[in-house]
Parts: structure tokens; C-alpha cells; sequence
């Protein structure tokens, strides 16, 4: 292999964005042989997927339709399933050949799509060496979510394989970058772990799909006006690089994103505008604000460094995912369940013993009855007044020892008088039940006294809300880097205990009273805590 020993060369990227899956016949034959493999009898299958109901049963594997929006819930999560297990099938194809040559030192890795959900990216991340993903998001909290997911599929630092030199040409409306606003966000990645940051594309192509596409160079060769922002940028990283190695992100807290999960939500909304990602997204934002550094993983994943576990729509919970789950509880842990969790089991069918399934017995509490709500329903938590949105769940407490917090407001009858969230102990930590997704403000000061009661929360979680801080801990120091997403300058003061001194301009004041500029950026060295 010409570059498989080749010192220049430090990795292997294979592909390019896996995306769709195929229809064709051979798909066809190889999902039916993929559902033999795992039922072994049609009869198993046809009773694990209840198909009697609607005279769905069927006599041979051969006659099992592939996807279809209005098909059996079990055979869509299985279909989902299956297109994971080819595509890793398919990263197997191309790597064992390259991993045969190649130097043990150069990683293989894809370019995958943030919060795309055409495939498990837990699962297919566990063949390839390296996290790489395409980076073309505009808000910067939805932003961060997506580098913590890229971080979160291999718990490892990442690279983003693409993001934009300012624009692109294949939104509705492909607006610029404002001036600075490039570097701040490439300062953002490495913020939440990124090891590199490359950029699509560097020269204009003279002709195809991309000719509007934002470039560093034009189609005449020559720098583009981004050019000079992207060369300080080069400068900056090759500065810090030292700094930054052997470091990477270190979060107390967890958001849970579960793909058979969002999958059995999506394929059965209930409510046209109830969106998984957005549900959990709207968790990060407060849980990022307070507690800092957030890990989005899998379920299935080692928990134990955690103090704070959210799981806003843990939908599909197995019996082995709970017992994972609770044996975190049980040794100090605090799980924050969000509505529409424990519906469902493994093939995606109603578990009987009601949400949160094998859960309710320790929270204490089970659903009686959900509703989906397209107008929102006014209740009280904590110390705030104001609404639920989306979702709403009857929670009815079956154990003396269940705490209720909050209840809802006069609404629908239903859910009136209700509570809006249910805890109980579990060994040494807690397991709570909110039955809602509040609106934002309910949501920042529920989230809030969730982090603060588990211990978690940041000393830099009172930061103005347009500053972002970023920790990145090695060995023996931890690097803070500081950025301002809005276009004005901000000033805040920085605790103490975050005092350091600035990798670019020792001079400057790295405590106390600071000032960014509009999209400014620090980078700050800290001693680690001895």
C-alpha cells in the first residue's frame, strides 16, 4: 500500500457523509435473512411483534415488507436496526483492507452528520478509531450539543472533517458568517474537544452543485476575504497546540440520547410538532448553562463518572438498560427521567407495567394516562409559575416514600391538581420523573436545583448568557477557553478559582473583570486543583 507506512500520512478518512439506505431486492433479501438470524422461527417473530393485530401475520420471512411509515412499530425499529448492522458491515469492507497495511499509529475515521438518524452512531462509531463529523450549524447552543454528541459517540476527543469558511448554498437563505464569527466557532469545537477543524472548501470549483458554497480561496486562486481570519485561526491553534495536548473535556453530567429511543418517538409522534431532538435539546441548554461540560452518550455506556444522568424521552428501555441504569442510582447517582420514557421494551411493543416500565417500581410511581398537547398547560414547580408544553403525563405515586414536586394548573380536567414531577431514593441516589417539557424559563430553574442538589454545578454557571466556556483538563493543567457569541462586547467577571494566565497575551488580565469583543475569544491555562 503506497501510503500505508508513509510518516506524513496520520489517518485514513473513508467515504464521505453515509447517509440513505437502499430498496433494491438485495436489500430486501438481506433484511429478511438479518430477522432470521435474530427470531429463528417466524413464529417467535410473529409473536414478539403482537402482528395479529391489524392480520399482520405472516408465514414466511420472504413476505416481511421493508420500511414503510405506516408499518408494525417492532418492524420499523428492526429496519432501523438492520440498515446499523449493514452499515457497520460496510465500514468493516473498508477498513479491514486499510488496517491490513497501514501503521497502527494512522486512526481510520468517517465524516458523519450531527443529529442524522439514518443509522445508530454509537453503534457504527465502535469500528472506526476517530469521530469525525460535518459541522454547518448556526446557533451556537445547538452547536455545542452536536460537538458533545460527536465527543459523546467514542467518549474521546474528535476531529470536524467539514464546516464552512462563512457560508453555504443549500439553505433557503445562506447568509455569511459575521466578521470573526468563523474563528469563535472554530474555538468553540476545540472548546468541546475537537483535535482539528477542517474546512469545505478551500477553492472555488468552477463549476457543479457548489459554486456559491463560502470558499478561503476564490475561483481566481487568490484569497477570499475569510482568508486572513482563518490564517490568524492557524496561527492561534498552532500556538496553543501544546497546551491543548493530552487534554480533553471532563462533565459530571449526562444527557442520554438513545437512538431506538428517538427512532420509536418519531415513528409514532403522537403530536405533530414534537421533535426528540429538539426535546432534548432543549435540556442541554440549561444543563450546559449550569453545569458546564455535558456529555451526550448512549445509555448503554459507562456511567460511572457521572453525578447527574437526564434522560428527557428514554422511550425504549429494556430491561438490561434499567439495571445498568439503577445500579448507577443505587451507588450515589441522580437520574432525571423526561416524559414518554419507559413506554416501550426491546421490540419497541407497550410495556405493561406501565411508564416508566421496569423503572416505576423504584421511582415509586407509575404513568396512568399521557397526553399530547398542541396548546400548552399552565403548572407550578419549584418556585415558578408556567407552562408544559408538548407532552403531559398523569403521574400517580404508589410507594409512602415518594416525594411530588410541582402540579398542574386547571387545563384539560385531566391532568388538574396533578403533580408535574415525582422522586424517590433508590439506594443512594434518586430517581425523578417530570412528566412535561416546561418552557424555557420553568425548564433553566428546574434544571438549575437539579444540577446544584447533585453536586454539579460550575463555578462559571452565572456567566452572561451569551458567553460560552469551555474546559479542556490534562494531567497536570486545564485550559479555559472563553468566547463571545454575540456580536458586542461583553463584560463578566471570572471567578477566582478559574484565575490563569492568557496563552496569547500573558499582559492581559486572566481573573476577575473581563471584556470580550463581539465573537472574542480567550484561551486561559490553569493550574489543576493539587
Amino acid at each position: 500500500m503506497r501510503y500505508g507506512h508513509n510518516p506524513h500520512v496520520v489517518g485514513w478518512q473513508i467515504d464521505n457523509e453515509l447517509a440513505e439506505p437502499s430498496f433494491d431486492p438485495e436489500a430486501h433479501k438481506a433484511f429478511h435473512a438479518w430477522l432470521q438470524h435474530k427470531y429463528g422461527t417466524i413464529e417467535n417473530l410473529n409473536q414478539k411483534w403482537w402482528t395479529s393485530y391489524w392480520s399482520q401475520t405472516y408465514s414466511d420471512f420472504g413476505q416481511i415488507p421493508v420500511h414503510d411509515a405506516e408499518e408494525n412499530p417492532a418492524l420499523l425499529l428492526n429496519w432501523k436496526q438492520f440498515v446499523t448492522d449493514t452499515w457497520v458491515s460496510y465500514v468493516h469492507n473498508q477498513t479491514a483492507p486499510i488496517r491490513q497495511h497501514a501503521l497502527p499509529s494512522q486512526f481510520i475515521t468517517t465524516n458523519t452528520m450531527g443529529w442524522f438518524d439514518g443509522f445508530d452512531g454509537y453503534t457504527l462509531h465502535q469500528s472506526l478509531d476517530l469521530v469525525g463529523w460535518d459541522d454547518y450549524e448556526t446557533d451556537w447552543t445547538d452547536n455545542a450539543a452536536r460537538h458533545d454528541l460527536a465527543r459523546g459517540y467514542k467518549n474521546k476527543n474528535f476531529w470536524v472533517t467539514e464546516t464552512d469558511p462563512g457560508f453555504v448554498n443549500w439553505r433557503p437563505n445562506n447568509l455569511a458568517h459575521d466578521k470573526g464569527e468563523v474563528r469563535a466557532l472554530a474555538w468553540q469545537a476545540v472548546g468541546h474537544g475537537a483535535d482539528a477543524v477542517e474546512y469545505w472548501q478551500w477553492r472555488a470549483a468552477l463549476n457543479g452543485q457548489e459554486q456559491y458554497h463560502g470558499v478561503i480561496a476564490g475561483a481566481d486562486g487568490n484569497p477570499a476575504p475569510i482568508y486572513s481570519e482563518i490564517q490568524t485561526l492557524g496561527a492561534e491553534f498552532e500556538k496553543a497546540a501544546q497546551a491543548l495536548q493530552g487534554t480533553s473535556p471532563h462533565a459530571q453530567v449526562a444527557l442520554l440520547h438513545d437512538m431506538p429511543s428517538r427512532w420509536a418517538i418519531s415513528f409514532q409522534k403522537q403530536v405533530e410538532d414534537f421533535n426528540p431532538v429538539k426535546a432534548l435539546t432543549a435540556f442541554y441548554g440549561p444543563l450546559r448553562h449550569r453545569a458546564g461540560t455535558v456529555d451526550v452518550v448512549s445509555p448503554r455506556q459507562n456511567l460511572a463518572s457521572y453525578k447527574l444522568i437526564v434522560a428527557p424521552g428514554l422511550n425504549v428501555l429494556p430491561h438490561e438498560t434499567a439495571e445498568h441504569l439503577l445500579a448507577w442510582v443505587r451507588q450515589g447517582g441522580h437520574l432525571l427521567l423526561g416524559p414518554r420514557s419507559g413506554m416501550k421494551d426491546a421490540e419497541n411493543a407497550l410495556d405493561p407495567h406501565l411508564q416508566p416500565g421496569p423503572l416505576a417500581p423504584f421511582l415509586g410511581a407509575h404513568v396512568s394516562q399521557f397526553y399530547g398537547l398542541v396548546q400548552p398547560v399552565p403548572l407550578s414547580l419549584g418556585q415558578t409559575q408556567g407552562t408544559g408544553t408538548l407532552w403531559a403525563e398523569t403521574l400517580v405515586p404508589t410507594d409512602p416514600g415518594t416525594q411530588t414536586e410541582g402540579s398542574y394548573a386547571p387545563s384539560n380536567g385531566w391532568l388538574d391538581g396533578q403533580p408535574v414531577a415525582i422522586s424517590h431514593q433508590v439506594g443512594k441516589g434518586k430517581i425523578t420523573y417530570l412528566s412535561t417539557i416546561p418552557d424555557a424559563a420553568t425548564l433553566d430553574a428546574y434544571i438549575t436545583t437539579q444540577v446544584r442538589d447533585a453536586g454539579a454545578l460550575s463555578p462559571l454557571a452565572d456567566l452572561p448568557a451569551d458567553i460560552e466556556a469551555c474546559l479542556r483538563t490534562g494531567k497536570d493543567h486545564t485550559v479555559l477557553v472563553l468566547i463571545n457569541h454575540a456580536r458586542t462586547p461583553v463584560t463578566f467577571t471570572l471567578p477566582q478559582t478559574m484565575a490563569g494566565a492568557d496563552l496569547f497575551d500573558p499582559k492581559q488580565a486572566a481573573s476577575g473583570q473581563i471584556t470580550l469583543s463581539g465573537y472574542g475569544v480567550r484561551v486561559l491555562t490553569l493550574p489543576n486543583p493539587a
